[in-house]
Order: structure tokens, then sequence, then C-alpha cells
């Protein structure tokens, strides 16, 4: 049990300095470019004139002379790291299968820019596809908006924004193993065999926001309030269970569905990252089969609108 404990000891370390933060992302960022330089990308590129300015994408099925519903898929990579084509691979199969158009957002990475930018290029993205519904052949009545990791906290706080806003009207969200709580130190979280690198989230967490900022819902949904999340559209969450991430996830879920919301959870035996990245397939292809499915339900199926249970599975 000693390796689900939390190391505390470390969490005393001094703070990174701006330049130590740009020193390891810069490095980090140059082993992602190394990765994905030969992977070709099947997305097609746009570049969209929205309201927080030009927002690189990659569109899927958008040739198709059908007016579909739209999902928006924001990628992961801890805020720092990564773009829109890490997903690419999967979401033509997702477009496919679904039934959906899709809009795969490339936002801005930290720290050369830091909260609130990357989420409103997001949110910004969404609400030009609601609006430019007829020019992209879209059901701007059906959107959902989905992420992996950091991708999941900007999706949550898209959620949150348009509680506030009401503008974009989203039937559904997906939340892949999300980053919920940016504000507790990551040494101070569990600790499981194969967890993420506490010390490369303290790094991340600090790229992306201030110390003060940290605690904002906008930032860290864990922090939102049971009236802020009501409203949240039906809702997939899915954790894992040798992320340090998995705990703050579980609460998270547990919060919405005290709140009504209609959520589905499933808590996979994997690690975080497992749907994008390694070699767990039978998982990864079975956590993709629920992305769809409750796109399919959501977006397709009237019957999903009537659908208040919540489901929680804790093994796959």
């Amino acid at each position: 049990m000693d390796e689900f404990m939390p190391v505390k000891e470390a969490a005393k370390d001094r703070p990174l300095t701006r330049a130590q933060i740009q020193r390891k992302v810069s490095l980090l960022r140059l082993l992602m470019a190394l990765i994905t330089k030969f992977k070709k990308t099947v997305g097609k590129e746009m570049f969209l004139n929205t309201g927080a300015g030009k927002v690189r994408v990659l569109a899927y099925n958008m040739d198709s002379p059908k007016k579909l519903p739209l999902f928006v898929n924001i990628h992961g990579g801890g805020f720092v790291i990564g773009n829109a084509e890490m997903d690419d691979p999967y979401l033509t199969n997702v477009a496919e299968n679904a039934n959906v158009k899709i809009l795969n957002i490339d936002y801005s990475l930290s720290p050369d820019v830091m909260f609130p930018v990357a989420l409103n290029e997001c949110y910004a993205v969404v609400k030009y596809a609601k609006e430019h519904s007829e020019e992209l052949g879209i059901d701007g009545a059906k959107i959902a908006v989905g992420g992996h990791s950091a991708g999941g906290n900007l999706s949550a706080a898209i959620c949150l924004l348009d509680a506030e806003r009401k503008e974009l009207g989203l039937k559904c969200v997906i939340l892949d193993y999300p980053p919920l709580d940016v504000d507790t130190d990551p040494y101070m979280k569990p600790q499981p065999k194969g967890a993420l690198n506490p010390k490369t989230c303290r790094a991340f967490n600090a790229a992306y926001c201030t110390k003060e900022e940290a605690r904002n819902p906008l930032v860290s949904p864990a922090f939102a309030t049971a009236l802020q999340v009501e409203s949240f559209p039906p809702t997939l969450l899915i954790t894992a269970e040798y992320d340090s991430l998995c705990e703050e996830g579980e609460k998270f879920g547990k919060m919405l569905k005290k709140a009504g919301v209609n959520i589905t959870h499933k808590h996979f035996e994997a690690k975080h990252g497992f749907t994008c990245f390694g070699s767990d397939v039978t998982n990864s292809n079975a956590a993709w089969q629920m992305m769809i499915d409750h796109l399919k339900l959501h977006l397709h199926d009237s019957s999903g609108k009537e659908n208040t249970g919540c489901v929680i599975s804790t093994h796959n």
C-alpha cells in the first residue's frame, strides 16, 4: 500500500522559476516534435477567426454534404505540450462511427500564454461553430465537447462558462482522465505505480496559471459549487486506476451526481493517457467506444435527453 501514499516530503521543495519551467517545457516539446515528426495528419487544417483570435483546428468529416452534429475535441498535454495532431489517429473513427463532424482544437500553450487564453480560445471555437453552423454544415443545436487530460479540464471549464453565459447549449461532454484540481501540490496527491511525475506536474501547473488563480473553478473545476455544476450537460467521465488524478476525478463525478447531472463514469485499470498513448489496446478501444456511444446517444438518439440516471463502473 505504500506506493499509493502521497510523497509529502518533496512538497517542501522551492517552487520552480519561470526560466526553469521554460527550459523543462522546451525539452518536452522537442521530444514531442520528434515523436510526431513523421506521422501523417488526416484532419483538414483550418483557421477560424473567433472572438478570441485566429485559432487553428483540424477538421474531420466536414466535406460530408449532410448537416450533422458537431463534436469539438481538445487534446491533452498538461496545458504546455502537445497539439491537435496527438488525437488525429482516433478522430476519423469517431467521426464515422458517431456520425458527427469534428473540430479538433490546437489551442495556445503555456507558459507562452497563461490562463485564461487557452480556455478562451476553446470556448470561442465552440461559439464560432454554433454561430457559423450553416457555413460549416453542422446542426448548431447539437454540439458536444470533450477532451483528454488537460483537454478534459478545458472541457469542464467550458461547461462552467456556459452555465454563466448560456450561449452554447451543449448536448454532452466527455472528460477523459482530467486534472480537476490544479491547486493541490502534485506531491500531495496519490502516487500509484506508473503515475504522472509530480515534479513535471508541478511545473505544468505553474506554467498554466498563478498560484492565486489555481482555486478558480475555471482552472480547477473541483472547486466549483453544486450550483455551478448542476447545469452540466450529460457527462462521460473516464478515470484510470494508476493515475494521480483518479481521486479528484472520482470526487468530481460524485459531485456531479449529487447535483443531479446525468453522468456515466467508467474506471479503467489503466495508466494516465491510456486512450492516446501506450500499448493498452484493450482498454483504449473500450474507452473510445464509450466516447462514440456517448456522442451517438446524446447527439442523435432523442431518448438520451430523458436519461437522468448515473452509471458508475469500478472495473473494466
